[in-house]
């Protein structure tokens, strides 16, 4: 710094300004970013008081905390600390509280919350209340239900008609269940529900009945369980889709739905106890969005799939035409085959014209089993019963 001085002095600049260009660099350096404090914990001392603490952050010369009633509203800010713990008093007994904290060079955390009610918390001071569960359900009224959580004062339900728009209050209760009255017949209702020291639960929905008698609708009962993952669109034909998705732990069946993209109602394809269909009756060369729900779940996303042209019918089109396989590339250890008839040989081909496969299809969507084939390119010629035949290239790029 020495040096510094001197040769500015040289080239004429006064020994106070080198001094405030010292000290604005320093200061710039403490301004520069270092990362926020992370690992916001909160020990709750008393119903007034709770001590907060954090990760230290190298650098920082102290931290400011600023804490706020709920998630909205004026923060307060707390005297700044050296250390890496703070004691806020004169708190509200039995009110959730959010909080976060700074470096002298950084910005402000995320914010956590604790519960002065009783809890440890750090961005959220406790676990979201799970295993949602409606039963009792009629044309106006439905009983919700939830897991209990641990050091939570209570609860808060919110529901909605449908899956969009505004939140309705359902009440807060000390239990973990809460019956909602004055709903419309036969319509479908998606809640949630929030822990005092929680954020709000995932969304499920139930179906209230109709007022010609019986229970909730289709998509509606008990919805425990999340969506389907997983959900994949395995091969696609001028009018079919076998569609696949992951199971769910309690489901008994799944329901699978298809529409246009451009309609705006779904069809339905069917009720399976598997984790695979098959969706019929497509039209060639349409775009489509399918989606599916278990029984204990509300639908999962949209997926998309686009249907291939069909090339034209009669035998000649089985002489001139490829036949449609897919997955193609194969990563897997099965293709399907899209064929025109059962009873027809398939056989498959090396690039030597070796035969490494050769089978007689039972169903027009044949599954061929590529599993010990390696990776490679492979011709594959189908001869059906009139003596038609018909080709494909197939590549195995496991």
């Amino acid at each position: 710094m020495t040096t510094f001085i001197s040769t500015q002095l040289r080239n004429g600049f006064s020994a106070v300004g080198l001094i405030l260009l010292a000290l604005m660099f320093s200061q710039n350096l403490h301004a520069q970013g270092c990362s926020q404090p992370s690992n916001l914990n909160s020990n709750v001392i008393s119903t007034n008081s709770v001590e907060l603490s954090w990760s230290a952050i190298s650098g920082a010369r102290n931290y400011t905390v600023q804490y706020r009633i709920g998630e909205s509203g004026r923060w307060t800010t707390a005297p700044r600390t050296m250390t890496t713990s703070l004691v806020l008093t004169g708190l509200q007994p039995n009110t959730v509280y959010s909080w976060r904290v700074k470096a002298s060079c950084s910005t402000y955390s995320s914010f956590a919350k604790f519960n002065t009610g009783g809890g440890v918390g750090g961005n959220v001071s406790c676990s979201q209340p799970s295993n949602l569960t409606s039963s009792g359900l009629s044309t106006t009224s439905v009983q919700l239900s939830w897991s209990a959580i641990e050091g939570a004062l209570n609860y808060t339900v919110q529901y909605r008609p449908g899956s969009t728009g505004a939140w309705l209050n359902g009440g807060t209760t000390n239990g973990t269940s809460l019956t909602l009255t004055g709903l419309q017949p036969n319509t479908l209702y998606t809640w949630r529900v929030t822990a005092s020291c929680s954020d709000y639960s995932s969304v499920t929905e139930f179906t209230t009945g109709s007022t010609n008698g019986g229970g909730g609708g289709g998509g509606g009962g008990s919805t425990s369980c999340s969506a389907p993952s997983n959900t994949n669109t395995d091969a696609v034909f001028p009018t079919s889709a076998n569609v696949s998705w992951e199971a769910q732990f309690d489901a008994t069946n799944y329901i699978v739905q298809y529409r246009l993209e451009t309609a705006t109602s779904y069809i339905t394809a069917g009720t399976t106890t598997n984790t695979q269909t098959t969706i019929t009756g497509l039209q060639p060369g349409r775009e489509y969005v399918w989606r599916v729900k278990a029984s204990c779940s509300p639908y999962g996303s949209d997926v998309q799939f686009s249907t291939p042209r069909s090339s034209t019918s009669g035998a000649a089109s089985l002489a001139n035409n490829d036949f449609v396989v897919a997955p193609n590339p194969v990563s897997g250890e099965v293709a399907t085959l899209q064929l025109q008839a059962i009873g027809a040989q398939i056989m498959v081909m090396d690039y030597l014209g070796k035969v490494v496969i050769r089978e007689i299809n039972t169903d027009v969507q044949h599954q061929l089993n590529v599993a010990q084939l390696p990776n490679g390119v492979y011709a594959i010629s189908i001869l059906y019963a009139d003596h038609q035949l018909a080709n494909a290239k197939l590549v195995v790029a496991k």
